[in-house]
């Protein structure tokens, strides 16, 4: 747990380009689908989502690359999401032109990815039962919210936006804390005093 406040940056990046998204969502979901016509509103969709979670892959390869060099014992679970971010990035990026229920479908594989990895840092963190228990319980409602968008692929496509808002923003909100928690765990270590978690 130490050696992970080092990175507490590559968190508190993931935490504040999640809330960044979750506006950007909420503001195109209200107001590009009243101006413009859906066919433009889905290129517009389909580079910001690709290019956020390509951009969260690539963050998370240069932290597990950090945390190899620092002997971080998680760093092949970084590498891992940075894998799994990365290939869905790319591929949503690519496709440009999405549809509503392709915009669900996507959304759903992104939360479950997302929930999934954080109930297994969660879990490798079970010594601080604070931030495990934090990690773990917004891994679950990350599933929960990547199966409600699977199964209802059908849903307009601003509701599905502005859904997939309110997920990243809860989800901001928890890597935020939790980002700041190992940025206070890790100041004393820096000043050569005793950090309590």
């Amino acid at each position: 747990m130490k050696k992970l406040g080092m990175f507490w940056w590559a968190f508190a990046a993931r935490g504040g380009g999640a809330i960044l998204f979750s506006g950007i969502l909420f503001y195109s979901g209200s107001l590009f689908g009243s101006i413009f016509f859906d066919p433009i509103m889905f290129v517009f969709l389909g580079l910001i989502l690709g290019f956020y979670i390509l951009s969260n892959g690539i963050l998370l390869g240069v932290a597990s690359g950090y945390a190899a060099e620092h002997q971080v014992g998680i760093w092949r679970l970084l590498l891992a999401e940075c894998i799994f971010d990365t290939a869905l990035g790319t591929y949503v990026g690519l496709t440009l032109l999405l549809s509503s229920e392709s915009l669900a479908w996507l959304s759903g594989l992104h939360a479950l990815g997302t929930g999934c990895f954080l109930v297994v840092l969660g879990w490798k963190l079970r010594a601080s039962k604070t931030y495990a228990g934090l990690l773990g319980v917004a891994g679950l409602v990350a599933v929960g919210a990547g199966l409600a968008f699977v199964t209802h692929r059908d849903a307009s496509t601003r509701s599905a936006t502005h859904w997939l808002g309110g997920f990243e923003l809860f989800y901001g909100a928890v890597i935020f804390v939790f980002a700041e928690g190992l940025h206070r765990h890790h100041t004393p270590i820096l000043r050569g005093e005793s950090a309590q978690f």
